[in-house]
């Protein structure tokens, strides 16, 4: 029995292989899309224009040379400028012979758009910032400790002149970053622009996440700031209490020396009930919950 089934089976692979070899030595017609490719560019010179960037090909040819490429073969329409700058309008069909891929083995029926509109430029080039491109989700409980540095911040690009003064930065690709809790150190691609050459290919993404976190900081004594000689600002209480959120490894090396509270005289000559708001300056990536009290009265003496 198990001789048997080896038997049909052999029989059905050969079957199988014969009909698939005299259906691929038939002829065939299809229809592809290649991307064209501009050749034999003069030196320091690019694509400035090009009214299409791909072109439809009906071709014909056998079966297997079909096959290969709707198996995802990498084709080309190249289309030689013979180191000629300029505005140009060429009929596609021109170029057949350039294509060594299409007249070895198919036969172009049909080449859709029939024409091309192009120019050939010189190339300059142009500094602007890279920009970063992805959204960030943090886990519930932590979040930035750092900012987000991006290196390099400024990419060199290259291309024709129209186009440089089009652009005025440079995107990484888009990425998405979800539930983040540790560091975060990647590097990303940069994006592609058409007809722009790009200094680099990659940049590195670079940001501290911590667990976020609640500190108290007592008896912050507030300044006095532009007093003017023979006068005075007194302030009661001279003392405040206040509470920051952040990074617990940031809030863990903060003091009352690292954050400022104080009023301003000329502020305080503004004021009308005779209190005040203190002004804060906090450490960067943190932010104030509460201050206690929130508003201070104060005395202006002259002598």
């Amino acid at each position: 029995m198990k001789k048997k089934i080896i038997t049909i089976s052999l029989i059905a692979f050969f079957s199988i292989g014969l009909w698939v070899s005299v259906a691929l030595s038939e002829i065939y017609v299809t229809t592809i899309q290649v991307p064209i490719n501009f050749d034999d560019l003069p030196q320091n010179y690019s694509v400035g224009y090009s009214s299409i960037n791909s072109v439809y090909l009906q071709v014909k040819g056998k079966g297997w040379e079909i096959a290969k490429l709707n198996l995802g073969g990498e084709y080309d329409f190249n289309l030689p400028v013979h180191r000629r700058p300029g505005k140009h309008v060429n009929n596609l069909s021109d170029f057949i012979e350039s294509n060594t891929w299409l007249t070895s083995s198919f036969q172009v029926l049909e080449i859709s758009p029939a024409q091309i509109e192009y120019e050939i430029e010189k190339v300059g080039s142009k500094r602007v910032p890279l920009i970063k491109n992805f959204k960030l989700d943090f886990k519930p409980g932590y979040g930035p400790a750092s900012k987000i540095k991006i290196s390099p911040e400024t990419v060199v690009i290259y291309g024709p002149m129209n186009l440089l003064e089009k652009i005025d930065s440079v995107r990484t690709e888009y990425r998405e970053f979800l539930n983040v809790s540790d560091d975060v150190k990647i590097d990303l691609p940069i994006a592609v622009l058409d007809g722009i050459a790009v200094s680099g290919k990659k940049c590195s993404i670079e940001f501290e996440v911590q667990k976020i976190v609640e500190k108290s900081f007592k008896e912050l004594v507030v300044e006095t700031r532009n007093v003017p000689k023979l006068k005075s600002l007194i302030l009661y209480p001279s003392k405040i209490n206040i509470v920051l959120r952040g990074g617990i490894n940031k809030l863990g090396r903060l003091t009352n020396d690292s954050i400022k509270a104080y009023v301003d005289y000329w502020s305080a000559l503004k004021e009308d009930s005779k209190t005040i708001v203190p002004a804060l300056e906090i450490p960067p990536f943190t932010t104030v919950v509460n201050t206690q009290p929130k508003k201070l009265e104060y005395i202006i003496k002259q002598y």
